[in-house]
């Protein structure tokens, strides 16, 4: 066990139950949650959006109030806490973030209220917007005086803090003996946030010449290449770590893979942890779902109200849902993410126009927002498709929703080109949903035919062919897939606990690198 009074600071674009967007959300709270179970003294710094405000200032107080040493970012800033025992939400409020309506991408209001704006798209400054939160973080440490014991900073949107508060002359070494830790979620070509070489932002940057010019890496400034020379770097699963080490996502991270083999940089590989509580529908007043089933002893009734309440709440979203399912007793096949190239949204849509050209008896069920390319053309998919139905599109994200899908499905889709960790994989398994996942990075900790399916995407007709194999085993082995289902549960209930991997992992990270 850590030593009573160890604290740890989180920095992050998203935090659950507040400012929820991708997967990032989820690691975020569990992890600071199961700290704070260790007996940690956990903070989270979030920047103060402009849709969290009355919230905020409700249940919030104010705790700093102050301004920013950096020429571009003039203003006054503001940091707002929340306690909750041992742990400390801390929204910063500045002026780059404070009208905002969504966290990376522009919402439809914006879209209404402006016509620059484009629904979907992100946010034109989204630069400015990382930059001036990391840089107020910084200026609240170093104005209240509050040294951090050790700091955590999530993916590329916060990356360069480490190097603004180790490499910044403002702060007269204030932070020199700071361990800074960047946990990596997606080191795609522009997940990473990496910056091309201007004037315009040099000015954001606002960093010393010598760092800037060692910092350029293929004509951008990287936060993630330029944080490996002031932080201890970790990625979100082995599997994933080991794709980049060894150039197997080049095509999808770009040179940065190249960057850790040429520079030598070490890369710790920690897969994400998650809370099964929160997804166990044996609680559904904890899991969020209406009815109770049990898939550890084949107790399904409570599953099959749980889709037809699904049914009954999707019928007052009329504008969001697309096609239409006439037998919900059929197997249901669902996919649930956001919708990008990432996801396999490509394959996806392919295989699904060869399924459905066949009228199997089978169910499918997309629920999902993203690039305005996908959400059109699975609108068309499912106009084309009406009237076979057995294809409905739910083009929005609403978390109660979601958990109805995640309780509903009998098999979870989740095609990526790449995917560092997932954890979706491991909800859809309590939930009693059996994935079926392209074996890349973090979805190798599904056992082909113990704990879900596992194909190889570069293989032709690979999805068609592991399909084929579940509708068989649907239709002829339901004993074999009852197995499968409760191996699927008491894996993912065991082995991905957030304390564990804290203990065994995290924290000796930390340990070995402060």
């Amino acid at each position: 066990m850590p030593e009573v009074g160890s604290c740890i600071w989180l920095v992050a674009r998203e935090y659950e139950g507040w400012a929820s967007a991708g997967g990032v959300k989820d690691v975020v709270h569990d992890m600071s949650r199961a700290f704070t179970e260790l007996g940690w003294q956990v903070h989270v710094c979030l920047p103060l959006y402009g849709f969290l405000k009355d919230r905020v200032f409700q249940e919030g107080h104010l705790t700093w109030h102050g301004r920013s040493h950096h020429p571009q970012f003039v203003g006054e800033k503001e940091c707002w806490t929340l306690e909750k025992g041992n742990l400390f939400l801390h929204f910063f409020r500045f002026s780059s973030v404070e009208n905002k309506k969504g966290i990376y991408t522009i919402t439809m209001d914006e879209q209404n209220s402006a016509r620059k704006y484009i629904h979907g798209n992100g946010y034109p400054d989204t630069f400015r917007i990382n930059l001036e939160f990391q840089w107020t973080v910084a200026e609240y440490w170093f104005q209240t005086q509050q040294l951090p014991e050790k700091v955590l900073v999530h993916d590329g949107h916060c990356s360069f803090l480490p190097v603004i508060a180790k490499a910044s002359p403002v702060w007269k070494g204030f932070f020199f003996n700071v361990p800074f830790f960047v946990l990596i979620h997606n080191a795609g070509q522009g997940y990473r946030q990496e910056m091309p070489i201007s004037t315009e932002n040099q000015h954001l940057l606002n960093l010393p010449e010598q760092v800037l010019k060692e910092g350029v890496w293929e004509q951008t400034w990287d936060p993630l290449v330029m944080a490996a020379s002031y932080a201890s770097l970790a990625t979100v699963s082995e599997n994933y770590a080991q794709e980049l080490l060894t150039g197997k996502n080049d095509f999808y991270s770009g040179s940065f893979g190249r960057f850790l083999r040429e520079y030598q940089i070490p890369l710790e590989g920690i897969t994400n942890g998650f809370d099964p509580y929160e997804y166990d529908p044996r609680f559904p007043h904890r899991s969020g779902i209406p009815y109770r089933f049990d898939p550890s002893r084949g107790d399904w009734l409570g599953k099959d109200s749980c889709r037809t309440n699904l049914m009954d709440a999707i019928l007052w979203k009329t504008t969001q849902v697309h096609g239409f399912l006439k037998n919900w007793r059929l197997p249901l096949y669902v996919f649930q993410g956001r919708l990008t190239s990432q996801k396999g949204v490509d394959d996806l849509k392919e295989f699904l126009e060869k399924v459905l050209a066949t009228d199997a008896p089978v169910n499918f069920l997309v629920m999902g927002v993203g690039e305005e390319r996908y959400e059109k053309s699975l609108k068309q998919l499912a106009l084309r498709n009406q009237d076979s139905e057995h294809f409905l599109f739910l083009n929005f994200y609403e978390e109660s929703l979601a958990r109805l899908v995640f309780a509903s499905a009998d098999f979870f889709l989740m095609p990526s080109l790449y995917e560092p960790c997932g954890l979706t994989d491991l909800k859809a398994q309590l939930m009693g949903a059996l994935p079926i996942v392209a074996k890349v990075g973090g979805l190798v900790k599904i056992q082909d035919g113990q704990t879900g399916f596992c194909y190889d995407r570069t293989k032709e007709n690979a999805l068609w062919d592991v399909f084929q194999r579940t509708r068989q085993l649907a239709l002829f082995r339901p004993d074999l897939l009852e197995i499968m289902r409760r191996q699927a549960f008491r894996t993912a209930l065991s082995d991905y606990r957030w304390q564990d991997i804290l203990l065994k992992r995290y924290i000796p990270w930390f340990d070995a690198e402060a």
